[in-house]
């Protein structure tokens, strides 16, 4: 559990919920290192370990992080302060410096340590050994076996380097062939001593540690299990195998789930108590003693006497002696420490190993580690104090040039890629090139070269035996990041440039795709350099790059996307063209009309990348102004454009190809179309019209019309096939006639060029609806229509009516309803682009206006399959009548409507219908009793079935219907010749307006509506206009999700709809009708909201002029609603017409605000501020639309909307007598904020006080609201701060906004609260911490938030609570002085507290403020009514949590100032009178006092926050969900990794939800004087009667206690209650258990005479006797005890005082008895003692605490845990012993602390006496868990909100929709509700077989760690945006 704020920025890196959290996190920890410099180390020791993560975001997000603290780090230079160079010699920077001697070598100064020598442990350039490498080199694969893992995470963090680093050489290869040692050797399992291994010849030492003190560090420890002789002869084969797998196990045991990378000497430790978080690093597993508590063990485990461990001895000390002394990072050497060598060198060389580790993520988080710190500080590397600059150039470019030789390395020997996308992608090769850039710009000129010779050699593979693809691939990608980094050597050094060029031409005719895929990569950033300096070169590359593209066999090979880049980059230089014209001369074959056709194969490559890039390579062509480059531009081209339009089916690839046709067409102009379109017109428009048939009936196109790239057609004509039951044709010669012509086109047709087997349009070819779907299909005729009909606009007029009228027209009346569609859309997209009218327009609209005009016909063509259905299932009807042997059935015609063969007479809907309804009954009556009855379910279903398959082809017929009449009503209206009568294209179109399910077409639809209203306005059609306008208003304002209907709401005033609306998702009796209708009423709202947007769009600034129809609609009724203070008799009509005008107008505006034209702005800011007024009005339905359509207008006008919203409508927020306006208020910001998303930022500071101040608003309703709307704003807060202002905000808002600021950040940082001035006479002087905590009190007072002061027992809770309470009232008196402001008049306030206290507050009022009158309200009923009439007259009430309760209705009707709670965990039980009773007080400010807000479960936090602020943290069911039950689960000896990282999670997130509201301080922080406080166990053994009596009873028992256990009814938990409170008492005293009715009273009496002692003799209670040894020790009744052993009192007096005074506490009053008459009175008779009970009157409680501290003879008190355990002040004692122990830990450290507080002067010794091996030591490790959870929710963290500064508020309160009741939750309204998280529950999960996955077991591919898509490819290895950052 992370313990501090750092801790838990750096987990944020893990466990942020998105990208951006984590990213902010990474930014925040860079901030820290600006902030603190001295943190580097601490900071990078936490962050590096996540590089290592499994998740590549978490990887990402740690190597930014790391990436800006660095950055913040200050560089090292040694020679800073040397004498400046001369001007002539360039500084270290790529400069080179020339070695001192002419060898390279530099001389070693006398002391001998001068310089690195370069054959030490570094590794060079020019003397890397390849061959070696890739001959023996270990293979880095994906991940390594286990078992290495485990060895190596069980040594000791320095010993894994020191290992790592020997067997590095080794596993490069450079000694020899590497062999993988089998780790847990069979030697390692016999002999103590690991085998030696005899180490391969070094090339090269890499053991030599660039470090000094910190490597020496303990070796791994020998794995145990060995056998110590050292003989293994004995051994079986299975003995060994076992022994291996022990050792396997115990490797895996000691490896922490978590590494924490600690490269140092083990951390000085400060010691620490348990209830403190661990504040090291460490990984911290929930669950601290897995055996002991309920996990494998039975519940009868608790009554056995066995023990597992021996005595806990350990003590536990708190010292205070301020912080602990931080541990050093394990990332700094002594050196480094002091300044003396460059601050990352051991950061780097652990990276550096790192680089080669087994598992691929280790190295991909190495390689962007040292990426990171490269960047920044790779000019420091190796450089150290007390060289000259020269000496320090040269060990800088040595160390340099080491680190770039192991990146090759990482080329040659990596092998992991990923073939997620569609190429390989090789993430470590990938980042390590980006390391090497990142080290290449501090490199010098010769290493550059250096390390561009070696990955030259990688890339033409000269070393390799065999060649290796990933090897010259990691090369490519080297050279990549070399040019893009060091292009300022390539442009000053030619050879460099001819070597890359060399390379790159290489690469591009290598025969591995994802080779020239990065080849073409690596030139694309530099193609402009070389194109200008190597002209002479362009000829063979550019021949290289087309022959590329013609050997490409593979239809899948990716490079093609980036070579077809590489070539349109190239082509964009005018000397490539000229070039290639150059070319073209000599040689025919090299010119574009022989090139570019070369591109054709690729349009329909089954990569959509490629087909993408060839686009944009043709479309980059045509933008060349050159005759001779449009050679190209055939027929042939123009055919297979439009074939790309017509059979694309990605929507990215199909825009393009629309744009490379408009752009060609454009081209050619209108007077070459004729000679290159005109001859494919007769396959182009064949094809666009081909029919689309219904699912499962697909309708092929004319594969004799569609052409390959290579001309060839795509296959035979289609037969045509008989229709389906048609009769066959008489004579027979045409069919043979057809299979003749078959088998001809089968052998002619010549062989495909391609593979058949990757047809990337058969789909599309086939019209297979199944797998591509309706609306892919219809918008390829769409986009088939668009290019048509641009074409057919620009084709010259004088041929156009010929050439198209025959072509088109005669669609208009096929048979098939598609064919029909897409001609009249054709017809329409030629409308659009016409100019004038022209004969072929005319010719047109004369064929469309019939269509418009008349029925359409009974049946299509294209739907007869399903007409088919129906005819089958008539039969099928008809069939159990005959079986029923009815006669005179009705006869059925063969042919259905619609088939070419169909008569008049054919089978058609009517028949069906006419079966089911007149005939059914008829045959029905005919049948006989018996029959009717037999065949009566049969018939049902069967007719059912009839009814479906009918209604599905009626729907299917009408819907074909109104696309047709729909689309020649468009196009009529496009051609600009619309009917005479306007009703019939309106309804047309308007019917598709309403019903049309395809999006494109609805769309299409509206913009016709949109421009035949243009027609009428033009023609002064007022009257039509308004009917349209009016209709289309009222369809958008039809879906009652987003328009609520007034009528049913109008009588209903408080509440807030956002949140009903959420809970009308309940169950309709008929769910699928309600499915059916809402769906339609939502296609009629897209569809008319389109239509008004485009109206507004067409009429621009001119639109309330043109159409005023639209602004009365909106303004008329909303000015007559809210023009006055209340609202208009007539709203409250039965009929509710007006009201819903008011609510539809909103809806409108709302609609289109967005849309309207900014002059028109004006308009709505006129309205602005009566849809404001409406967020007060009374009726709720009207504040819900009045806040959604504010919020929606504050987006498109943010700085009017903001500024009317905090100028009127925030103040009205907290309004306490207007419910209405407090409602209206937080629901506007609700939808304001899901309605704004990101663009809310700049103006989030306004809204966070006043959601605040409602999150404890006395409406509940509000509260919810306010409490999600808070937790979404908190998030965007610490984002705001650097968002710049919008333009034309109001002066008045930014004054307003400093102030916000201010508060924003007080709350999140305690530090800033401002100091709070007492303004009335404490008597006390505070100390700084309490002064600390009333500024924190005082704050929350101010901003109307409650809180709970969970500081440690004895910090003085009370007094600044009283400190507080006092100047509130102060405040107050003086504020209703001054205004007679009623919301200030006096009331007093309440303080409840346990009876035993209430004495103890009446005493610090009266010690501290005694000018506040108080009456405490406690005792017996007669004594309580004599105070009841002063209660509302004094300033403070006194009372008990009993009394609150018995008398609730006298202190209900009181209204409060203050509420607080003392000893507030009382309430911890929600469900109890108690907590109910307190809860339904009424008051301004409420507060918890409590040392230990969680006791138990962290579910009593929740009823404490339930108090505080209900709603906060959810509902109580929400909570146990989100925290109390994953925490729980994790606490299980059996929970699974899975578990306690869910637990670990939960307590996280609850402790940041709760942070800002509790203010907790430790003792051991704040109180330096405090002496420290010492825990010891005390441990006796048990008696032989004691001994007796335990075996007996659990012999007795302890099958019924099992049986029992597993148990869930309360009789046997009640059972199992009782023999464990007698284990306690038989631990305690036999005497506590053996009564006469025990079974075992004679059997005992008779053993007691035997020994002669009696029942209460402490013989047999150990304890008791161990307390009396105990008291003696410390010296309290000694004299009684020498007295005994002298025998004679020598008249001396005892002392007066004792040196120490103890508290002894007791569980149990019997117990108690026992200790003071057994011990105390019989053997310690000189011991003067008090004694402290529930049985002491509460009153006088006070007076014996006051008679005990004031009185040093008293040597003891005797106290029950819960009476003595509460709020009392102890300090006369400083030994405080425990007798008994309570389950709840809490309990025993409240009491612990009455003496352990403010004004002890001694050091505090607590003693707790336990008995070994009884339940007693169950009870202590159960506690240690308790303690464990309490102190991780609420921990130092809460010093304040101190912990919470903005960085780590991110993912605060996560209270989002899943925190509160989520029924009550609003989903955010977007307008996609797609997303969402997958619900899978693990243990429904199947594995990779789809078998249910068994409980507890894992699936095969559980083990393969996520995986991601490209896009996260994309972005990190995004060349430019390394260039950005390399700059940055």
């Amino acid at each position: 559990m992370s313990g501090t704020r750092l801790d838990r920025l750096v987990t944020l890196l893990e466990t942020g919920s998105t990208p951006l959290i984590r990213n902010t996190a990474a930014d925040q920890l860079a901030d820290v290192q600006k902030q603190h410099p001295d943190e580097l180390f601490n900071l990078l020791t936490r962050v590096i370990p996540y590089l290592r993560s499994r998740s590549w975001d978490t990887r990402v997000a740690a190597a930014k992080a790391v990436g800006g603290i660095v950055a913040n780090a200050d560089k090292f230079d040694p020679n800073a302060e040397d004498e400046p160079l001369e001007p002539g010699v360039k500084s270290e920077f790529n400069g080179h410096v020339k070695p001192e001697e002419s060898n390279g070598t530099v001389k070693k100064e006398e002391n001998g340590d001068g310089s690195l020598s370069p054959t030490g442990d570094l590794l060079d350039l020019n003397t890397l050994d390849l061959g070696s490498i890739l001959k023996w080199g270990k293979q880095l694969l994906g991940s390594a076996g286990k078992e290495y893992d485990y060895k190596l995470a069980s040594m000791d963090p320095a010993a894994r380097l020191a290992h790592q680093k020997k067997s590095l050489s080794k596993r490069l290869g450079l000694g020899g062939e590497y062999m993988d040692v089998d780790l847990v050797a069979d030697i390692d399992l016999v002999a103590q001593t690991p085998g030696t291994r005899t180490p391969a010849v070094h090339r090269i030492d890499t053991t030599v540690s660039r470090s000094d003190s910190i490597a020496s560090a303990t070796g791994a420890s020998p794995p145990p299990g060995a056998t110590p002789n050292g003989d293994q002869s004995g051994l079986s084969k299975r003995q060994l195998n076992a022994l291996k797998r022990k050792a396997k196990r115990e490797h895996h045991g000691r490896a922490s789930k978590v590494q924490i990378v600690d490269l140092g000497p083990t951390a000085r430790k400060s010691s620490q108590d348990y209830p403190q978080t661990p504040a090291a690093p460490t990984p911290h597993p929930i669950k601290l003693e897995p055996k002991e508590e309920n996990g494998d063990e039975s519940a009868s485990d608790y009554f056995s006497l066995d023990r597992k461990g021996g005595d806990d001895t350990q003590q536990f000390v708190k010292e205070f002696k301020g912080a602990p002394v931080p541990a050093k990072s394990s990332f700094q050497t002594e050196a480094e420490e002091e300044g003396l060598e460059w601050p990352f060198e051991r950061v780097c060389e652990y990276l550096t190993v790192e680089l080669f580790d087994h598992a691929w993520e280790v190295r991909h988080g190495a390689a962007m580690g040292l990426r990171e710190i490269l960047r920044v500080h790779g000019a420091g590397a190796g450089r150290v104090k007390g060289k000259t600059r020269a000496q320090n150039d040269d060990r800088n470019q040595r160390w340099l040039n080491d680190v770039a030789c192991r990146l090759c390395c990482v080329f040659m020997l990596d092998r992991f890629a990923d073939y997620t996308s569609d190429n390989a992608v090789a993430p470590i090769r990938e980042t390590a090139g980006q390391t090497l850039g990142a080290l290449l710009q501090h490199l010098s000129r010769e290493n550059v070269f250096a390390t561009f010779s070696v990955l030259q050699r990688l890339i033409l593979q000269q070393d390799a035996a065999g060649a290796h693809w990933q090897v010259c691939q990691g090369g490519m990608i080297g050279l990549r990041y070399l040019v893009a980094v060091r292009n300022d050597l390539l442009l000053e050094d030619g050879a460099l440039l001819d070597g890359v060029l060399e390379a790159v031409i290489k690469g591009l005719g290598d025969n591995d795709d994802d080779v020239r895929a990065i080849s073409a990569a690596t030139l694309i950033p530099v193609a402009k350099e070389f194109v200008e300096m190597r002209p002479e070169k362009l000829q063979e590359l550019m021949n290289q790059v087309w022959a590329c593209l013609s050997s490409l066999q593979d239809d899948l090979s990716a490079s093609t996307g980036f070579i077809m880049d590489l070539l349109a980059k190239l082509c964009s230089f005018p000397q490539v063209l000229a070039a290639m014209q150059a070319n073209a001369q000599t040689d025919e074959a090299q010119s574009f009309h022989e090139l570019v056709p070369r591109l054709f194969p690729f349009l329909r490559h089954t990569i959509t990348s490629v087909r993408a890039a060839v686009l944009r390579a043709l479309v980059t062509f045509l933008n060349i102004q050159d005759v001779a480059t449009d050679g190209w531009i055939d027929s042939k081209a123009l055919q297979l454009i439009f074939q790309n339009i017509l059979l694309e089916r990605n929507d990215g690839v199909l825009k393009l190809s629309l744009q490379l046709w408009y752009a060609v067409i454009d081209s050619l102009g209108s007077s070459q179309l004729p000679t290159q379109l005109g001859p494919v017109l007769g396959s182009i428009i064949p094809l666009a019209l081909t029919p689309i048939g219904v699912s499962r009936h697909p309708i092929s196109m004319d594969l004799s019309l569609l052409i390959r790239p290579s001309g060839q057609v795509f296959g035979p004509p289609p037969n045509p096939q008989p229709t389906h039951r048609s009769t066959p044709p008489t004579n027979g010669e045409p069919t043979a006639k057809r299979r003749k012509r078959s088998r001809v086109g089968k052998d002619d047709t010549p062989t495909p060029s391609c593979s058949p087997s990757h047809n990337v349009d058969g789909p599309m070819i086939s019209g297979d609806l199944e797998l591509v779907g309706s609306e892919v299909m219809v918008r390829s005729r769409i986009s088939a229509a668009q290019a048509l009909g641009k074409a057919m606009a620009l084709w010259p007029e004088e041929s156009r009516l010929q050439t198209f009228k025959t072509r088109l027209q005669p669609s208009l009346s096929s048979t098939h309803s598609t064919t029909q569609l897409t001609a009249a859309m054709i017809i329409e997209e030629f409308g659009k682009s016409l100019t004038g009218k022209d004969a072929l327009a005319e010719s047109f609209a004369g064929a469309l206006l019939p269509i418009v005009e008349r029925e359409r016909p009974n049946a299509y063509e294209d739907l007869v399959p399903k007409l088919q259905i129906v005819r089958t299932q008539c039969t099928a009807l008809l069939n159990v009548f005959r079986d029923g042997h009815v006669q005179n059935l009705p006869n059925i015609a063969v042919v259905v409507q619609g088939d070419p063969a169909a008569s008049q007479y054919a089978f058609s809907t009517a028949d069906a219908e006419k079966i089911i309804t007149v005939h059914f009954d008829k045959l029905k009556k005919a049948m006989t009793p018996a029959a009717r009855m037999v065949a009566a379910s049969n018939l049902e279903i069967t007719k059912a079935e009839v009814e479906t398959t009918l209604q599905e082809a009626k729907d299917i017929k009408e819907e074909r219907d109104i696309r047709i009449k729909a689309a020649a009503a468009g196009a009529l209206i496009s051609l600009n010749s619309p009917p005479e009568k306007p009703s019939l294209p309106i309804k047309a179109m308007m019917d598709s307006v309403k019903k049309e399910e395809n999006l494109e077409l609805q769309k299409r639809s509206a913009a016709a509506v949109a421009g035949y209203v243009v027609h009428l306005v033009n023609t002064k059609r007022t009257k039509v206009v308004n009917k349209v306008v009016g209709n289309l208003v009222k369809f958008y304002c039809m879906e009652t999700a987003e328009t609520p209907e007034f009528q049913g709401h109008a009588n209903v005033e408080t509440g807030i709809l956002t949140l009903k609306k959420d809970e009308d998702i309940r169950d309709h009796p008929d769910a699928a009708k309600f499915a059916e209708e809402s769906k339609a009423a939502r296609i009629t709202k897209r569809g008319a909201r389109e239509g008004l947007e485009h109206i507004v769009q067409r009429f621009g600034a001119e639109v309330f002029e043109k159409v005023p129809v639209l602004k009365e609609v909106i303004e008329t009724p909303i000015r007559r609603a809210f023009t006055d203070e209340t609202l208009p008799p007539e709203i409250t009509k039965e009929d509710g017409v007006f009201g819903q005008e008011v609510v539809d107008g909103m809806s409108t505006l709302r609609a289109l605000v967005g849309s309207l034209h900014s002059d028109v702005r004006l308009f709505v800011k006129d309205l602005l501020p009566l849809v404001a007024k409406a967020l007060q009005s009374r009726l709720y339905v009207l504040r819900y639309a009045a806040a959604k359509c504010f919020a929606t207008i504050c987006s498109v006008m943010s700085v009017d909307g903001i500024t009317l919203l905090v100028e009127n409508v925030l103040p009205s927020i907290g309004n306490p007598s207007n419910v209405h306006a407090r409602q209206g208020a937080i629901e506007c910001i609700y939808h304001l904020i899901h309605v704004m998303e990101d663009s809310i930022l700049p103006y989030v500071i306004f809204l966070i006080t006043p959601v605040l101040g409602r999150m404890s608003d006395s409406d509940n309703d509000v509260r919810l609201l306010a409490t999600t709307s808070f937790a979404t704003l908190v998030k965007l807060v610490p984002l705001e701060a650097g968002i710049p202002d919008p333009p034309g905000l109001p002066g008045s808002l930014l004054k307003g906004r400093e102030k916000e600021r201010k508060f924003v950040a007080q709350m999140l940082d305690a530090k800033k609260v401002e100091p709070f001035e007492i303004p009335v006479g404490i008597k006390a002087t505070l100390r700084s911490y309490q002064q600390d905590g009333v500024n924190w009190l005082a704050f929350l007072n101010r901003y109307n938030l409650h809180g709970i002061l969970c500081d440690d027992m004895g910090l003085g809770k009370t007094l600044q609570t009283l400190c507080m309470v006092a100047s509130d009232h102060h405040m107050r008196a003086e504020e209703y002085a001054k205004t007679q402001d009623p919301n200030c008049r006096r009331m007093p306030s309440l303080i409840v507290c346990p009876p035993t206290l209430s004495g103890h507050w009446q005493q610090e009022i009266r010690q501290y403020a005694p000018f506040l009158s108080c009456v405490a309200y406690v005792g017996s009923p007669p004594i309580r009514s004599q105070h009841r009439t002063q209660l509302d007259k004094v300033d403070v009430v006194i009372t008990s949590y009993d009394i609150c309760r018995n008398d609730n209705e006298v202190l209900k009707p009181l209204s409060w100032n203050y509420i607080v709670l003392d000893e507030g965990h009382l309430i911890k039980n929600s469900k109890s009178k108690t907590s109910q009773a307190v809860k339904n007080f009424q008051s301004n400010h409420r507060l918890i006092l409590s040392g230990t807000p969680i006791q138990n479960n962290v579910l009593e936090l929740w009823s404490l926050f339930d108090f505080l602020m209900p709603g906060f943290l959810g509902s109580e069911k929400v909570f146990q969900e989100r925290f109390a039950k994953p925490i729980a689960a994790s606490r299980f000896a059996k929970s699974s990794s899975k578990e306690q990282e869910r637990g670990a999670l939960a307590i996280e997130a609850l402790h940041k939800q709760v942070l800002p509201f509790l203010l907790r301080r430790l003792k051991e922080e704040v109180l330096d004087d405090l002496p420290p406080k010492i825990i010891q166990n005390y441990y006796c053994d048990l008696s032989d009667l004691q001994r007796k009596l335990f075996e007996d009873f659990t012999k007795k028992e302890g099958r019924e206690i099992q049986n029992k256990a597993g148990n869930a009814d309360r009789e046997a938990k009640q059972h199992i209650f009782q023999a464990l409170q007698y284990m306690k008492k038989l631990c305690n005293s036999p005497a506590l258990v053996i009564k006469p009715t025990h079974k075992q009273y004679e059997a005992t009496q008779g053993y007691l005479k035997m020994n002669n002692t009696s029942l209460e003799d402490i013989a047999h209670a150990p304890k008791l006797s161990a307390l009396k040894d105990l008291l003696v020790d410390c010296g309290i009744g000694s004299a009684d005890v020498n007295r005994d052993k002298n025998g004679l009192s020598n008249g001396d007096l005892p002392e007066a005082v004792s040196q120490h005074r103890a508290l002894i506490f007791c569980q149990m009053k019997e117990m108690l008895d026992m200790v003071q008459n057994e011990v105390l009175q019989k053997l310690l008779p000189s011991v003067q003692f008090m004694r402290l009970d529930g049985n002491v009157d509460a009153t006088k409680r006070q007076d014996i605490v006051n008679k005990f501290n004031s009185d040093p003879s008293y040597d003891v008190l005797l106290l029950t845990t819960s009476v003595g355990g509460l709020g009392l002040n102890l300090t006369g004692a400083d030994t405080v012993i425990f007798v008994e122990h309570d389950w709840n830990p809490q309990k025993d450290i409240q009491a612990m602390d009455r003496a352990h507080r403010i004004g002890q002067k001694k050091v505090v010794n607590v003693y707790r006496i336990v008995t070994r091996g009884t339940l007693e030591e169950k009870i202590l490790s159960l506690q240690r868990f308790k303690i464990d959870v309490a102190s991780t929710v609420v921990n130092q963290q809460n010093a304040g909100l101190g912990s919470m500064q903005t960085d780590q508020i991110l993912d605060l309160f996560n209270v989002s929709a899943d925190s509160a009741d989520t029924a009550a939750l609003p989903p955010p309204p977007t307008a996609a509700n797609g997303e969402g998280g997958s619900g899978i529950n693990e243990n429904d999960a199947v594995d990779a077989e789809g078998n249910l996955r068994e409980k507890g077991k894992t699936g095969y591919l559980d083990e393969l760690g996520e995986l991601w898509d490209e896009s996260q490819y994309n972005e990190e290895f995004d060349l430019e945006g390394f260039l950005e950052k390399m700059k940055g």
